[in-house]
């Protein structure tokens, strides 16, 4: 009986949809501002999912989105770094909301 519910449980946590790249804190604590370059954020984290130009800045978007079939498991944001002309982090956050539409995030 232990055995089925284990599977069971496996199954109900591993049912779930993901896209994008989650940026974990250990992570993006590891980037410092004013110090860390697009080559240490591309290194650490990865090529970014989206990237932009804010002005005279560099915006890098690492989208993510987790819908899980267990309540309180769903995850939709982005991690954003900016960088100045020379390629060095000015800014990193997090924000709520990739810009998935999808109406299961609505909650």
């Amino acid at each position: 009986m232990k055995y089925l519910l284990s599977i069971i449980l496996a199954f109900i946590l591993g049912a779930c949809y993901q896209k994008g790249l989650e940026v974990n804190q250990d992570k993006l604590n590891s980037i410092v501002i004013g110090k860390s370059t697009q080559e240490d954020v591309e290194k650490i984290i990865g090529y970014p999912v989206r990237k932009t130009s804010l002005g005279n800045k560099e915006v890098w978007y690492y989208d993510f989105t987790r819908i899980s079939s267990v309540p309180g498991f769903d995850k939709d944001e982005s991690t954003v770094f900016e960088f100045n002309k020379k390629g060095i982090v000015v800014k990193k956050y997090k924000t709520s909301g990739s810009g998935n539409s999808n109406p299961l995030l609505g909650g």
